[in-house]
């Protein structure tokens, strides 16, 4: 039986499993990938316990958390890991985070998963609000915030040291009436191209 999953043009977004462990062991070991992450997947054991999370989290009813692993429709392949997360002390938001293999980066698949994971929250949950940070040095996700329709919201400067470097970040967020406006404009601007 399939878990949880939601689908992109290009991408399937769906829970994870106990195969998933080699993946995001390569996600953590890859400094490139985890260089503005505040994750810390520094062991063996840290590793298993994120997923041993995600997949305990996937059980709950009512769901708050939805760590998917995205992977290539075409050809199966792991993409990286994303997440949906609902605050547990306020239901009506959500923040959503990408993280992609070098590989699958700057191929348009972050702005599909950016936008699928808007949809789902907003007309699927009810969400009145999303957002997404970003280390304020991670330019391109700030970039793909800001074409999918997020708002900055603000920086909290050096807040926690994150493996090299004190992290300051950007908040982007967006609400459910400025999404619907945003989903309003589409077929005119197809219309027009």
């Amino acid at each position: 039986m399939k878990g949880f999953f939601l689908e992109t043009e290009r991408l399937v977004l769906e829970d994870l499993t106990g195969e998933d462990l080699s993946h995001i062991s390569r996600v953590a070991r890859d400094p490139d990938v985890m260089a503005f992450v505040l994750l810390w997947l520094d062991d063996d054991a840290q590793v298993a316990a994120f997923l041993g999370r995600a997949i305990d989290e996937a059980q709950k009813n009512p769901r708050i958390s939805y760590v998917l692993a995205a992977r290539v429709k075409a050809s199966d392949e792991f993409a990286g890991l994303t997440f949906l997360e609902i605050d547990p002390d306020q239901a009506s938001t959500g923040e959503v985070g990408i993280v992609l293999l070098p590989e699958f980066q700057a191929c348009g698949y972050g702005k599909e998963i950016l936008q699928k994971y808007m949809d789902f929250g907003f007309c699927t949950l009810g969400l009145h609000r999303m957002f997404g940070k970003c280390d304020e040095r991670n330019l391109a996700s700030a970039r793909l915030m800001e074409r999918c329709g997020l708002l900055y919201e603000g920086t909290i400067r050096e807040h926690v040291w994150l493996r090299d470097h004190w992290r300051s970040t950007r908040y982007y967020g967006i609400l459910a009436g400025e999404y619907r406006a945003l989903q309003s404009q589409l077929p005119l601007e197809k219309e027009r191209s």
